[in-house]
């Protein structure tokens, strides 16, 4: 949950709850204006709580009769010169209304009797106060037990993806090892044996050495296997840089058609010579948008270089581009192999590819994972889609929006 739903959220929860706090305090101040104070009056003989509702500031007039009732109270214990002045202080603050139907229970009392009434009010009334505020003390606590079970929620999800997070890291680094490992080995074995034969005195190194033809082909493996290397490091580069808290997308107004153009452009050799054919379904005409175009290219050709490299000779790829409910979508589709579901799932994975071996076809799965992370932070969304259409297989699915 991020900060916007998590405001929303407690936005709606504290509305719901003053709503229902609402309801108690109409419900609340019902029952005592219409039932409890006039039973009091009539039956009591007690109608100071009355004083103040024709304004209706009932807790007001009941906290200002209680506040005067406890002076009353304790003025009794206290000496002639504080009584009075306490005694006074309170009957400004209470009003001459509260304090005179006070007075008027009291007049005929006796010492004892008076005491008794005044310390029974002083309950009574702070029964009510208490009574009256519940709502709102029972609003406070429920709004605070909502946020703090949310607040819980979120730590307990916040840890999981931390967990998943680590859990990621440590395959991301393992896989990474991986790969490197192989072509290190043929490296530092090829590399070995130049050594070894360059060591060899002139008169072994010509019966016993490497012939000019290995020696290329040694020469070239290293070459290759090093290129295979860098390529990797650099696409990991790529993919750590993605996540970086610095990095920004360089967007400017482009536009997008012309894009996909060159994109197709530039590989239609590579398919040509693996016997594929590239098929671009995109409108004549113009769509622009604000993309970073470097990294929208990079996306594009992964995802081409992703159906030649993982499709068969005669696979028939193509790239489409049209306006969906207000989205640019582009679709890059094939007639190849599909995914299979247990792949699918985590196609976008680091180091997932739907070969038995990472290195079998020179993959490395991060080329997807990396289309994916440019696309969300375009705003749009890069899914896999299968077995919905009867002239290709799958299809890569971009959605951006058009605004």
């Amino acid at each position: 949950m991020d900060n916007r739903e998590w405001k929303k959220y407690l936005i709606k929860r504290f509305l719901f709850i003053l709503f229902l706090v609402s309801l108690s305090e109409r419900a609340m101040n019902g029952l005592y204006e219409e039932i409890v104070f006039p039973w009091l009056s009539d039956s009591m003989h007690i109608d100071f709580f009355t004083a103040g509702m024709e304004n209706g500031q009932n807790i007001s007039a009941l906290c200002r009769g209680g506040l005067y009732l406890a002076v009353m109270g304790v003025c009794n214990a206290l000496p002639d010169v504080v009584g009075f002045a306490l005694r006074t202080f309170s009957e400004q603050v209470a009003g001459s209304a509260l304090t005179g139907r006070i007075s008027s229970q009291t007049l005929h009392m006796s010492p004892a009797q008076r005491n008794f009434f005044i310390w029974g009010m002083i309950a009574l009334t702070a029964l009510i106060i208490l009574s009256l505020l519940a709502p709102y003390v029972l609003a406070a606590f429920a709004f605070g037990q909502t946020v703090s079970t949310q607040i819980r929620r979120l730590e307990e999800q916040e840890r999981q993806q931390k967990a998943e997070y680590d859990r990621r890291r440590n395959l991301l680094l393992s896989d990474v090892a991986h790969d490197l490992k192989t072509p290190m080995t043929t490296v530092a074995g090829y590399a070995k044996a130049l050594l070894d034969e360059g060591g060899l005195p002139s008169s072994q190194a010509g019966g016993n050495g490497l012939t000019k033809e290995k020696r290329q082909e040694y020469l070239e493996t290293i070459y290759n296997k090093s290129m295979q290397m860098g390529g990797l490091l650099n696409l990991l580069f790529e993919y750590v840089k993605l996540d970086s808290e610095g990095f920004r997308l360089n967007k400017a107004r482009a536009d997008l058609l012309e894009l996909l153009r060159e994109c197709v452009a530039g590989m239609y050799v590579d398919f040509e010579e693996k016997g594929m054919e590239i098929l671009p379904l995109i409108p004549e005409e113009t769509f622009f948008m604000e993309v970073d175009s470097v990294q929208f290219r990079r996306v594009i050709n992964n995802l081409l270089n992703n159906a030649l490299r993982h499709n068969p000779p005669g696979t028939k790829v193509w790239i489409k581009a049209e306006a969906e409910d207000g989205e640019a979508a582009i679709r890059v589709c094939d007639s190849g192999n599909a995914i299979p579901p247990d792949v699918a799932r985590y196609i976008f994975d680091p180091f997932v590819l739907g070969d038995e071996s990472r290195n079998s076809k020179g993959g490395s799965g991060l080329g997807l994972s990396i289309a994916q992370k440019v696309v969300a932070m375009h705003g749009g969304s890069l899914r896999l889609e299968q077995g919905e259409w009867e002239e290709y297989t799958k299809a890569f699915v971009i959605r951006l929006s058009a605004v």
